[in-house]
């Protein structure tokens, strides 16, 4: 074992501290909340088309029985699931009158990212339940994240004479309301030298990315012509430093998803269920001090899966056991010389 392990080891990783608001009253909540959302849904799944906005409605019940509605618009999102082979549903925007959110659960909110489960079978809601746990495991890793709020949703068609279908979905803080809870920038540039990245925290995003078997993400680059970066957005601080905040972990192998692409030949390995590290190695000098903090999730990480009463009990098990692999290899000092510091990039 090296010494640059051996003695940064007992360091421990303290984020610095970063000024926030209280969630919003949509995410201080982590209840499962019923909505109702009203569109073209049938044009919606068989169009896919970026360019088009669908007018609709939201709205749900209140903690005094009364009925909230507050219009909305709908627009597609996404690459591979939106891609009807992957996913029978469109992966959605929501955008809300903002004149109708004040004083409502959704104060604050305008634009939103809905996580939509893909069809009907059991196991498109396990993969959509165990992609918002990784949302909800992420924050074990980092005082800054997209706040998330699992669904059940009732969509009602209204080019369908009002056929519904009930599924699970969850929203995901847009990264505009994000930057404003953290006092920080929004980042539009297509890349940023990975050396300005707050170390400490790309350093947990890698770490975590690794713990749930995800290779599909890029902490300094955007695709063509897109802002930063693949998978991640980042927010500036007043210091100068760039933060990484991960989204989309249904290629990862913890969510394992059926329709996730394989990895490129590139990373070396054959399937999303197996891990590789993907941290940067001018970072090295802060990893052992993230590892070690890694580590100390352990005992919360396994609350969050087992205490996440809608996975069914299979699935769970399989959830934990792959959770456990992770800390398995962070006890094993030889394990995290070969398959983190030695495979940094």
């Amino acid at each position: 074992m090296r010494l640059r392990f051996t003695v940064a080891l007992t360091l421990m990783l303290f984020l610095p501290h970063l000024r926030a608001q209280p969630s919003d009253p949509l995410f201080a909540n982590n209840d499962v909340l019923d909505i109702t959302l009203t569109a073209p849904f049938s044009d919606i799944d068989k169009q896919r088309d970026k360019s088009l906005t669908y007018e609709g409605m939201l709205s749900y019940t209140d903690s005094d029985n009364n009925i909230v509605q507050i219009e909305s618009s709908f627009e597609v999102r996404g690459n591979w699931r939106l891609q009807k082979q992957n996913c029978g549903h469109a992966q959605l925007w929501v955008d809300l009158k903002r004149s109708q959110t004040e004083g409502t659960l959704f104060e604050n909110q305008n634009r939103l990212k809905l996580v939509v489960q893909c069809g009907r079978q059991e196991r498109e809601q396990q993969w959509l339940i165990k992609e918002q746990l990784a949302y909800d495991l992420f924050t074990s890793f980092s005082d800054i994240y997209f706040d998330t709020r699992l669904l059940n949703i009732r969509y009602i068609d209204t080019e369908n004479d009002g056929a519904q279908r009930t599924h699970m979905g969850f929203f995901i803080e847009h990264q505009n309301r994000l930057a404003d809870r953290f006092e920080m920038e929004k980042v539009e540039e297509n890349s940023i030298d990975r050396n300005n990245l707050a170390a400490t925290q790309a350093n947990a995003v890698a770490l975590f990315m690794y713990m749930i078997g995800n290779t599909d993400f890029s902490l300094s680059q955007g695709a063509p012509e897109d802002e930063c970066c693949h998978n991640a957005k980042l927010l500036l601080s007043d210091a100068g430093e760039y933060y990484a905040l991960p989204y989309d972990f249904d290629a990862s192998g913890f969510v394992d998803t059926a329709y996730a692409p394989l990895p490129t030949e590139a990373m070396g390995i054959r399937s999303n269920k197996q891990r590789r590290f993907r941290g940067y190695c001018s970072h090295t000098s802060n990893l052992a001090a993230a590892i070690t903090q890694a580590a100390a999730t352990q005992q919360e990480v396994a609350a969050l899966v087992a205490g996440n009463s809608y996975l069914s009990d299979r699935m769970r098990r399989n959830a934990m056991r792959y959770i456990d692999e992770f800390y398995e290899i962070l006890a094993s000092e030889r394990k995290v010389e070969r398959e983190i510091f030695d495979d940094c990039r």
